[in-house]
């Protein structure tokens, strides 16, 4: 009977214990979207080589402070190919919209003509950009480039 009382009260003590050393958190929200254009009206994830990916993030219920934000393109048998870093500074409860953006480099001019392409054909395929806030990964989109 004593060893049940004194499990419930280190219970109890357990629960009062972990109120008192929560730390409250500020919770912020995420959210990226891919568009082929810089109107940013319908997002995609279905790109030609000949246009720039747009990527747009947009952070709501940011302390305010320093941030770095940074993404990384990543074809998914090459590794990253790509990486881009922006710091800015927020205002508390204000939304924040970051763009990033990805255009392939074409074949030169000998090359292109000599194989009738223009692009490199080892940049088609499956892509992800995976975007980080202060070091934590936040957003992560994936996407396509085909020749089609």
């Amino acid at each position: 009977m004593l060893n049940h009382v004194l499990y419930r009260l280190a219970i109890i003590a357990g629960f009062m214990l972990v109120s008192l050393c929560t730390v409250p958190v500020q919770a912020f929200v995420c959210s990226g979207s891919l568009y082929n254009n810089p109107s940013f009206k319908e997002r995609t994830t279905d790109f030609s080589p000949y246009e720039k990916i747009y990527l747009i993030v947009e952070c709501t219920g940011l302390e305010s402070g320093e941030y770095t934000m940074h993404a990384n393109w990543t074809h998914k048998q090459r590794g990253v190919i790509r990486s881009d870093k922006h710091q800015f500074t927020a205002e508390h409860d204000r939304k924040h919209g970051i763009f990033f953006w990805l255009k392939l480099s074409k074949k030169g001019p000998v090359s292109s003509m000599l194989t009738n392409q223009d692009f490199h054909e080892e940049n088609f395929g499956e892509w992800v950009v995976e975007t980080y806030l202060n070091d934590e990964l936040i957003v992560s989109n994936e996407f396509t480039i085909t020749d089609d």
